[in-house]
Parts: structure tokens; C-alpha cells; sequence
């Protein structure tokens, strides 16, 4: 749990004490599966007093009447017990009564779904902002969910949601389709889906399915600036929010996708490749693959390579573009032909002033 926290962690607010000194605030907050949140924090240097948590479902809006619980700094975890835990709540830390950071679980549990998570709260240093709590989301395959997923995600707000997958791999969507605004943005990667069979037969080794997943993306970034604008199109339209982006297995596709919207925003690399591994936590990769038992050994090791998320495989990416564009800037604006005033827009829409 302490590592997956960690994974998780947002920066603090960098705050002027009395004696001049900045204290820096690293908090992480994790769901767990009773719907109760347990929080972590450390302080550069060390604050003496109590945390005190408040609480609200309005992520911009949380009234400081009456903490919801309270702390010793020192103690550095506590769990905070919600009134409905049906309901996503978001909290603000205040630290000796004077140093104030606004969080919420990273995760966020939905039955039947995997993956799921929000992109809100990373910093956007330039602009001395942080991306809104609560109104982009990614996520694992969202098929066929039950009624509690589907009230889990309207509990949440979710309006509009954004497959990547093919007609095929989607296949029919039933009724519950048509409680959301459903976009579908086909990214095909067949090559990926061949590669099990392709390892049982001996056409591709397992050592090189590595390699192969590292070109499937560079072909990404060449072959699907169009696919990449219209996500764009869709997140500069206010009222498809709350959004969730979602694939197969949230971290190929939903990873490369989340990880350009992020650089639009203006967070920062190290950052956005941290996202992208935190899908290694929170995909239960023998459960996604389960279907690759009666395979051969070579075969599931493919699979398992395919499921998770490595720096390389986010870097080919990022190094295909800068090889056709030179940075992700340039690639946002000449390759998917983002305007200046079309970044400003996602910005207004996703970036809010740091507390």
C-alpha cells in the first residue's frame, strides 16, 4: 500500500512560513475498497501541530466549518471515513492552520472496471496552476458494465465517454451506452493482438515482443494525428464534462493519449511518466489476462509484456515525435494543429489556480 501511495504522490502548495522558511507538503490519497480514503503525507522540514481534513463532493468547493478528521502531522497517515461512500469525495489538508493542500484518491473503485483513475491535481509549474480534480478520467476497457458500475460512474458525474478501441474489440454496447455521451475514436493496433499467436508458432520471439509494442507506438504517433485531434475536439467542448478516456487496458493507447493531454497542460515529463506506471498498480494484469492460461509459457510472457506499462514503451513515443517535430509542443501544434488559442481553451477548461 506505502508504495502504491507513494506512486501516487501530488506535490504540495510551496507556502511562506513565519521564519521564511518554504515547507514543502507531499501528499497521497488511495480509495479502498469499502469507499473510506487513506491519506499519507510528509513535510520538508517538519511541522509541528495537526492536519485537519475537510470534505466535499464539489472539488472546487470545500467549506472549512467542521473537519471531517483530525491528526498529529507527525502520525503522517490517517483514514478518513466519508458519510457515503457511493458518493467521490475530495479533501483539503490544512497543516498547523496555515498550509493548505487540496486532494482526492487517485484511484477510483468501480466494480467491473479496471484501472480507473483521475488525472486531476498534477501541477502545471509554468503557470503556477494544477489540472482540476474530477473532470478527466482514464480507465481500462468499460464493457458491459453492471448496474453498480453504471450508477458508480453517474455518482461520479461522468458525461462523456472516449473509446479508443475498434469496432471489433468493442463489439456491441448495450443499453446502458445510452445513459453517456459515447465517442468512439477507433486506434487500431492489430499488430499487438496477432503477437500470442505470432509467439506459439514461432514467427516472433517473446524477447522481442518489447521491441514490438515500442514500434506500435512509434506508428501511433505517425499514423493517428487525426485520432489525437479529435480527442482534443472533444476536450475543448465544456459541457462533455466529467470525460473518462478508456482502451483495452487503459495504459497503451489511454496512456500515450492522457500523457499529449497532459503536455498540453503543461505538466511536466517526470510527472506524466509517472501517471503513465501508475497503471502497473492499478491493472490486475493476471485477471486481464486470465484468457491466456491454456496458452503456451512464451505466450502469456508476451501478454504480460503487452499489459504493462514501461518507460520505454511511453518513450518510443515521445522520441518518434521529437524525431518528426522536435518536442510534443510542436507536434500539438503543427502535427495535430492545436492553435495557441485552442491550448488556452484547454488550459481554462483544466487548470486551476494552486491554493
Amino acid at each position: 500500500m506505502y508504495k502504491e501511495l507513494l506512486n501516487c504522490v501530488l506535490l504540495g502548495l510551496l507556502l511562506a512560513s513565519c521564519d521564511g522558511v518554504k515547507p514543502r507538503i507531499s501528499v497521497a490519497c488511495e480509495e479502498n475498497k469499502v469507499g473510506n480514503c487513506i491519506v499519507k503525507w510528509e513535510t520538508t522540514p517538519a511541522i509541528e501541530g495537526d492536519v485537519k481534513v475537510y470534505a466535499s463532493t464539489d472539488p472546487e468547493n470545500i467549506p472549512e466549518d467542521e473537519p471531517v478528521a483530525t491528526a498529529p502531522i507527525a502520525h503522517q497517515w490517517m483514514t478518513v471515513v466519508t458519510d457515503d461512500p457511493t458518493r467521490r469525495y475530495y479533501f483539503s489538508l490544512v497543516f498547523a492552520d496555515k498550509y493548505r493542500v487540496r486532494t482526492a484518491a487517485r484511484n477510483v473503485i468501480i466494480p467491473g472496471i479496471q484501472n480507473f483513475r483521475d488525472l486531476g491535481g498534477y501541477p502545471a509549474y509554468e503557470t503556477r496552476k494544477r489540472v482540476r480534480w474530477g473532470m478527466l478520467y482514464r480507465s481500462a476497457a468499460i464493457d458491459s458494465p453492471d448496474e453498480c458500475a453504471v450508477r458508480e460512474l453517474q455518482n461520479i458525474g461522468i458525461k462523456t465517454i472516449v473509446d479508443f478501441r475498434s469496432a471489433d474489440e468493442a463489439g456491441r454496447q448495450g443499453a446502458w451506452s445510452k445513459k453517456f455521451h459515447r465517442v468512439q475514436i477507433p486506434i487500431p493496433v492489430d499488430e499487438l493482438k496477432e503477437i500470442p499467436e505470432a509467439v506459439r508458432m514461432g514467427k516472433v520471439k517473446s524477447d522481442t515482443v518489447y521491441r514490438v509494442v515500442e514500434r506500435v507506438n512509434r506508428e501511433l504517433m505517425r499514423k493517428y494525428k487525426h485520432e489525437f485531434r479529435r480527442v482534443f475536439d472533444v476536450l475543448l467542448e465544456p459541457e462533455n464534462y466529467p470525460v473518462v478516456l478508456h482502451c483495452s487496458s487503459g495504459n497503451g493507447r489511454t496512456g500515450i493519449v492522457s500523457a499529449l493531454v497532459l503536455s498540453a497542460l503543461g505538466v511536466n515529463p517526470e510527472i506524466i511518466m509517472e501517471d503513465y506506471r501508475l497503471s502497473n498498480e492499478y491493472l490486475d494484469i493476471p485477471s486481464s489476462s486470465r484468457y491466456a492460461y491454456r496458452l503456451p509459457a512464451p505466450s502469456q510472457e508476451a501478454i504480460t509484456t503487452m499489459l504493462t506499462a514501461r518507460e520505454g514503451f511511453l518513450n518510443a513515443a515521445r522520441e518518434e515525435v521529437e524525431q518528426m517535430y522536435g518536442d510534443i509542443d510542436t507536434y500539438l501544434r503543427e502535427g495535430l494543429e492545436l492553435s495557441r488559442k485552442d491550448i488556452r481553451n484547454l488550459q481554462r477548461i483544466l487548470l486551476v489556480s494552486m491554493e
